[in-house]
């Protein structure tokens, strides 16, 4: 029987740290990630850690956005969540919060995943390996804890690069929180990278067919996009 792992994302952790990724593909304007493949990827090198198969369970995403106010438009990050539960099968956690609450966002996703990870490790059979993609020191008391459930970690970190430099101790320093050497993600930068294919697809509004890159769950051709512009 194989191994249960879930994996436990830190967005505000992933969105900082992407620039490592960047940086390693030597394309620092940014490129896109291949979010889907992001949690099986570290699920294949847990097996290889263990030389044991680790079926993917669950893969649980924490996140913020920012509430209402006039002067700023969440459609385009409600979009990324939404394409990140119906196309990538992420568990999706977000939570609104007031943008004048400096780091009230990293609060929140740090109380939500440690919360979700203790749920998950005292429930039985729930998982064996938690992969945590995030490297905050302040959830090392909740590792420790999940490990007396005799839980087995696994922490995703990165390389410091420029653009992130290291802030205080880094989580992977702190004792008896891992079972595992740590993963670092701008390992993988060339694993992540999404490389699109052109398929044909449906419109949405009219029901014309056309060629895209488009992965996301709604696909609206050239035609239809350019009057929804115009409208707009």
């Amino acid at each position: 029987m194989s191994l249960k792992a879930m994996v436990f994302i830190d967005g505000a952790w992933l969105y900082r740290r992407r620039t490592s990724i960047f940086a390693k593909l030597g394309e620092e304007s940014g490129c896109e990630i291949d979010y889907a493949k992001l949690p099986r990827v570290f699920c294949e090198d847990v097996a290889n850690l263990l030389d044991e198969d680790v079926g993917l369970v669950r893969t649980n995403y924490f996140g913020t956005i920012p509430s209402a106010r006039s002067s700023f438009s969440s459609t385009k990050q409600r979009s990324f969540y939404e394409f990140l539960e119906k196309s990538c099968g992420y568990e999706m956690e977000i939570h609104e919060v007031d943008v004048a609450g400096e780091g009230r966002d990293e609060t929140w996703i740090k109380m939500a995943l440690g919360s979700s990870l203790m749920f998950y490790s005292a429930m039985p059979s729930a998982y064996d390996v938690a992969i945590l993609i995030g490297d905050d020191p302040d959830y090392a008391p909740m590792l420790r804890r999940a490990r007396l459930f005799g839980r087995r970690i696994q922490i995703v970190t990165a390389h410091p690069d420029a653009a992130q430099p290291p802030v205080g101790a880094s989580l992977v320093m702190k004792p008896r929180v891992c079972d595992f050497p740590p993963l670092y993600i701008d390992d993988h930068a060339e694993d992540l990278r999404l490389v699109r294919e052109n398929v044909m697809r449906v419109c949405k509004q009219c029901g014309r067919e056309e060629q895209t890159t488009w992965a996301g769950p709604d696909f609206f051709c050239s035609e239809c996009r350019a009057k929804r512009i115009r409208v707009s």
